[in-house]
């Protein structure tokens, strides 16, 4: 197990105990989770393995990712200078925050997801963490506490967004999609079809945006749910969550009135993204749960035309991903997936044709944009779990 032989290379000992934190997918609920939406992703097998032992008031790392051993005190003011290490240091301060009473620890932890792809590594990072804090030091957390921490842990390195990533992460079940309420925090497992499997694309393309398009998009949301406000005096709306598409739809000349025919327009669009998404994964729970292949692929389909027209996060070489897939043997549904403006497509294909699919659809997106993506064919795996270290 490699994390185990760099533990010992590195800290010339045998580590207490090893650890998994998955990476996740997002099967459909894309941006809804920041708007106290309903979600539907899964854990991966793509993950973080952790080798680790107690270590008095010192978190010390080692990840092969960067070959560096990065470090930083319990009871640290300043943020330490490893990137990577940021998530952790995040972790402790939430934990202290939270009033809780723990020590430090020494690792060293094997990836196997992609940097940058949407699968969360960030994610990844935080809730594993938390959950290593929590079993080390008996800190009494349970599963969505463990999610909320590792939130907030990403909060304070500086990132703004929801709880899905998380929360899936911290409850991860092999073979079930995890249907999440960001709202209630509560969630229920949805059984993944036997006869379908996950075939992740990397497109290896991150076009950089020079403001951050999310925070562009809560603006607006907020400003169209003053609108509705205004507009439905006798209903509480506090998110787009509270807003259906009839009322959408209804006080869309308010929206083109306040912000004029173009700006209204944009406007009207962003915010019906996020209502339509989760009204889809409503359909999506429908549709897995009666292994209805038809309705996947359409609200795949519909999920990333939304993404693409109305929330417009969507790119050129994600685009031509998707619309590659359709032609291949096997193919039941695509989008993209995470963020957006690159990263990753999620392909849903049948069981037994994922391996020619996925080499299909690598070859033809080289001969069509001259670049060469990645694949990765994922099963649903568990989130968080611990084991003994291999003798």
């Amino acid at each position: 197990m490699p994390a185990t032989k760099f533990f010992e290379e590195k800290f010339n000992k045998t580590p207490e105990k090893i650890f998994w934190s998955s990476g996740r997918v997002n099967i459909i609920g894309e941006h809804t989770d920041y708007h106290e939406g309903i979600v539907m992703p899964a854990a991966i097998n793509l993950g973080i393995t952790w080798a680790v032992s107690k270590n008095g008031k010192r978190v010390r790392g080692y990840t092969e990712k960067f070959d560096e051993i990065g470090e930083f005190e319990i009871d640290q003011k300043s943020r330490t200078e490893f990137e990577w290490m940021l998530y952790l240091q995040g972790v402790v301060e939430t934990l202290k925050k939270w009033g809780k009473k723990f020590g430090g620890a020494d690792f060293a932890i094997h990836s196997t997801i992609p940097i940058g792809s949407g699968l969360s590594p960030s994610s990844s990072l935080a809730t594993g963490f938390t959950f290593i804090l929590n079993e080390l030091y008996n800190l009494g957390l349970n599963r969505k506490q463990i999610a909320q921490v590792a939130c907030e842990a990403e909060w304070w390195y500086g990132t703004t967004g929801g709880i899905m990533d998380q929360y899936c992460i911290a409850n991860g079940k092999a073979g079930n999609a995890v249907m999440v309420d960001c709202r209630a925090l509560e969630h229920e497992y949805i059984p993944i079809p036997h006869d379908l499997e996950i075939v992740i694309f990397e497109t290896t393309i991150r076009h950089k945006q020079i403001h951050s398009p999310f925070d562009l998009r809560k603006r607006q949301a907020r400003e169209v749910i003053k609108v509705a406000k205004g507009h439905f005096k006798n209903k509480k709306i506090t998110a787009l969550r509270d807003i259906s598409l009839e009322m959408l739809n209804e006080i869309k000349p308010l929206i083109l009135k306040k912000f004029g025919e173009k700006e209204g327009d944009i406007y009207f669009r962003r915010t019906r993204h996020p209502i339509c998404e989760i009204m889809r994964v409503i359909k999506m729970k429908e549709a897995l749960t009666k292994s209805d292949f038809a309705q996947i692929g359409r609200l795949l389909h519909e999920s990333h035309e939304s993404l693409k027209n109305d929330y417009e996060v969507s790119c050129f070489e994600l685009d031509e991903a998707v619309e590659l897939a359709k032609t291949i043997k096997g193919f039941i549904g695509a989008r993209m997936v995470g963020g957006g403006f690159g990263g990753c497509t999620i392909n849903l294909v049948r069981r037994g044709t994922s391996h020619h699919f996925a080499g299909e659809l690598e070859e033809e997106f080289r001969k069509s944009t001259g670049i060469k993506g990645n694949i990765y064919i994922c099963n649903v795996a568990t989130g968080l779990k611990d084991q003994a270290p291999q003798k």
